[in-house]
């Protein structure tokens, strides 16, 4: 399914605690989002492929870095990275 959605350039849900947001497929990331997410620069990756609502979102509940790294696997196994 993920395959089929990122053939149809379509945004893919993120399931996680609770919400569900939506990010682009890999292949519509911008290039400074690559470049973050090849860096292990998970906050910038993640703030980005959320975009201001969905971050506001993530932000509203208190959160540490275990819910970062959580909502991290979340959206590489959305994209069927699996990484």
């Amino acid at each position: 399914m993920t395959a089929k959605a990122e053939a149809l350039d379509a945004m893919v849900d993120v399931n996680f605690d609770g919400d569900v947001y939506e990010i682009p497929p890999a292949t519509r990331w911008g290039i400074e989002v690559l470049e973050n997410f090849e860096d292990g620069k998970m906050t910038s990756t993640v703030r980005a492929l959320l975009g201001a609502d969905g971050w506001a979102r993530f932000k509203a509940k208190p959160r540490t870095v275990a819910d970062l790294e959580a909502l991290m696997e979340a959206v590489t196994s959305a994209l069927g990275s699996g990484n």
